[in-house]
């Protein structure tokens, strides 16, 4: 760790970037009340495809 890394003061300073050099773990929301995007609909079952007829068979 040193002058490469970007989580350490050393690291930083080298890169002269500012911000945290460990970010702290974010806060978590107290409880969702309303969705942001309605929920979906359920999609229609699709139709069976044709299968082709097998050749016939000769005897």
């Amino acid at each position: 760790m040193g002058k490469g890394d970007k989580r350490t003061k050393r690291g930083k300073l080298f890169r002269g970037t500012t911000g945290k050099p460990i970010p702290g773990k974010k806060a978590v929301a107290a409880a969702k009340t309303e969705s942001k995007t309605p929920a979906k609909a359920p999609r229609a079952p699709r139709e069976p495809r044709e299968q082709p007829a097998p050749p016939p068979a000769e005897a």
